[in-house]
């Protein structure tokens, strides 16, 4: 052992105070937060008065707010959850990465979605299905030598994780197309948000080339008559936060630029405010979100627009994104809202088809091994051999359980 943990004893002493103190600021602001929650809970032309004014007076790529869909449900409420369907078919879908690796032997990287094909109400197992996709260095075909850019193909991991998502999202449209004259209802559930914008995307054209693919497989899965569903355990968004601080905007000296600013620390969230409201098996009202990706998403459909809501599945807070088809019609939330609380009571707290399709997608250390053995048999056919990096041979010595003495 190497971690000499006395010489963190003062440092873990620190952590500890300042998160009781965070928690102390946090708490104070949520208590101020629920207040103003129940004060304008059913306040609808406040709300929209004090949101379009914020909306016009702010920079527009920073403002993120929600607004409700509809005057119907106080925000103070939640809604409890509806008896299920007696049959629905729930597809999920969800996917694992391999990086490229510049110390291993071989250059790849593999891309490997799982999809579950899940038939509520009949008693039968099942179906699971995976796609993975090797990546590898192909020749540049501009060049007489074929030299490969290793570097760039090493470097290019943001690339790969849009690709996983494409995968995604691409398979779970395809199967939801090869269903649609099936059983239904049918629920389509990601293991992610709706809104989907590329991480550290700079808007060039590759990240507008994964936004329209996004787009056109969120559409194929509305042209298939399914409903859509966006799952985000533990989540971080503050738009119904920001909702709430927008409503002080006609107060005299209101700071129209702390409607935009970053938090630099961990204060409450909606998942704290809706902790402090929801019932297990409740859900928030339904909420549009505001933000100019969500512009950009309704500017090309208006039911591709993302709408969601909060659930308490058991313990915690989830957020569920759907598209505004879906949210739209009240029938289908709560068809939306009922499969997926049932789903949470199967394995607890977490919806039983997305677990599943995390754990056939997943790619576990033997079968890494197992792959990279067979690269190697495909490599010795065409006379090509590989080798790990000096650092990397020191790494996996010095983590083996021998040390260079013995």
């Amino acid at each position: 052992m190497t971690l000499e943990f006395e010489k963190l004893t003062d440092s873990l002493e620190k952590m500890a105070h300042s998160a009781a103190r965070r928690q102390q600021e946090s708490d104070a602001l949520l208590a101020a937060a629920l207040t103003q929650l129940r004060r304008y809970a059913v306040s609808w032309e406040r709300l929209e008065r004090c949101l379009e004014r914020a909306v016009a007076e702010t920079n527009e790529k920073f403002f993120r707010a929600a607004r409700p869909i509809a005057a119907t449900e106080p925000l103070d409420q939640g809604i409890p959850a509806p008896d299920c369907p007696p049959e629905a078919l729930l597809i999920a879908s969800d996917g694992s990465q391999i990086m490229p690796d510049r110390h291993g032997e071989f250059l790849y990287y593999l891309i490997n979605v799982g999809l579950i094909i899940y038939e509520h109400g009949y008693g039968r197992s099942p179906q699971t299905i995976t796609y993975p996709t090797l990546g590898f260095p192909k020749p540049a075909p501009t060049t007489e030598t074929e030299a490969v850019d290793e570097d760039a193909f090493v470097a290019n991991s943001g690339a790969i994780s849009v690709r996983r998502d494409m995968a995604e999202i691409g398979a779970l449209a395809d199967t939801v197309w090869e269903w649609r004259r099936g059983i239904q209802p049918l629920l389509a559930i990601l293991d992610q948000r709706l809104l989907y914008w590329p991480i550290g995307s700079s808007g060039g054209a590759d990240s507008q080339e994964a936004i329209q693919a996004w787009l056109a497989a969120m559409k194929k899965m509305q042209d298939a008559g399914c409903l859509l569903a966006g799952y985000i355990d533990r989540p971080g968004k503050s738009s119904v936060m920001t909702l709430l601080a927008t409503l002080q905007i006609e107060e005299s000296g209101f700071d129209l630029a702390s409607l935009t600013e970053q938090r630099d620390w961990s204060g409450p969230n909606d998942a704290d405010l809706y902790g402090r409201i929801l019932q297990p098996g409740e859900r928030s009202p339904v909420f549009i979100d505001i933000s100019h990706h969500n512009r950009r998403f309704a500017e090309q459909d208006p039911a591709l627009e993302v709408c969601f809501f909060y659930l308490n599945p058991g313990k915690g807070i989830a957020r569920v994104d759907i598209p505004r088809w879906v949210a739209e019609q009240p029938a289908a939330v709560a068809t939306t809202h009922g499969l997926l609380y049932d789903q949470c009571q199967i394995l607890g707290d977490y919806p039983y088809v997305l677990t599943r399709a995390d754990e056939i997608a997943v790619v576990g250390r033997r079968e890494q091994e197992e792959l990279e053995h067979r690269i190697a048999l495909r490599m010795q056919d065409y006379g090509l051999a590989g080798s790990i990096t000096g650092k990397q041979q020191a790494k996996n010595f010095a983590r083996s359980d021998k040390t260079r003495h013995e």
